[in-house]
């Protein structure tokens, strides 16, 4: 028979190592801290239009720095800025039906480059929790009006509809729910290597998130994660409901827990309706390849 001592040591040193193995995803930052990430998506579209294909191809790149300007107890004080905005459609039905980019010069004619140019001029400040989530994000009111005005000599009623119009996706909502897709990822309970957790994301692409701890480096945290999507997307000309899946990798910073990597790719699929053509129903799919990565980070 064993002695007593030595099942109550082997009994405390197997309870240490489960304890030990637990781990709370958090994010870790410090005042000062800044992060400058580069944003590729690739997006392909395809309507199916009683036998001929419309094949949309679109490409949007971004470098955008979050900067840690305050730290407390359950939030942090973000500042976050648009360093450059790329984005380029083309159809092969129609051609190229827009480019944009914010480093390159603008033409006096050229509308869409003076509105987006805007895009670069405008600080957010943005409250984060620390498991992610983000609580608000402040000054798209400002970034809004500044893209308007840019547009030049119209009337206060266009300016409204324009403003109404771009706040689908540059209100504080919109672009709290955006960038909640990079960031909020860790759950609210420890975890070990191989559990899962769930989450929700919202907005015109919303999903159900199933999570999972891959493992953990000296560096590293990996995670990878599986979700139902859907994409609901209304105007007065066409409204979109499209469902399907999406994968995501994620390679995280162990000592800020900010990712280093991320790469997503989804693929969707229903109908457009065409409200312009007696409400026609277009079979639609939509695959999207997103990867974001640390350029830099500076403490």
């Amino acid at each position: 028979m064993k002695p007593f001592f030595t099942t109550i040591l082997v009994a405390f040193i197997a309870t240490t190592s489960v304890l030990n193995a637990q781990t709370s995803l958090t994010y870790n930052l410090q005042v000062g801290d800044q992060f400058k990430i580069k944003q590729v998506a690739n997006q392909d579209i395809v309507q199916d239009m009683n036998g001929q294909k419309h094949e949309m191809k679109n490409l949007l790149e971004g470098d955008f720095t979050f900067i840690v300007e305050e730290v407390n107890d359950s939030l942090y004080g973000l500042k976050f800025k648009f360093d450059r905005f790329k984005m380029v459609s083309s159809s092969n039905l129609i051609g190229e039906i827009i480019s944009v980019n914010t480093n390159d010069s603008i033409a006096d004619d050229d509308i869409e480059g003076k509105i987006f140019a805007q895009l670069v001029t405008v600080d957010l400040a943005m409250d984060m929790y620390k498991n992610g989530k983000i609580k608000s994000i402040e000054g798209s009111n400002e970034l809004i009006s500044k893209m308007v005005n840019a547009v030049g000599d119209i009337d206060e009623f266009t300016k409204e509809v324009m403003k109404e119009s771009m706040k689908g996706e540059f209100s504080n909502e919109s672009l709290s729910k955006s960038f909640e897709q990079m960031t909020y990822i860790y759950p609210n309970t420890t975890v070990n290597i191989g559990d899962s957790w769930e989450n929700d994301f919202e907005g015109d692409l919303s999903s159900k998130n199933t999570w999972t701890l891959d493992n953990i480096t000296d560096d590293e945290i990996i995670i990878t994660g599986k979700s139902s999507v859907i994409f609901l997307n209304k105007d007065a000309d066409v409204e979109m409901n499209l469902n399907g899946d999406m994968t995501s990798n994620l390679i995280i910073s162990k000592e800020t827990g900010f990712v280093k990597t991320m790469t997503t790719t989804s693929a969707v699929e229903g109908n457009s309706i065409m409200h312009k053509m007696n409400d026609l129903k277009v079979p639609t799919t939509i695959t999207s390849n997103i990867t974001y990565k640390i350029e830099k980070h500076v403490q």
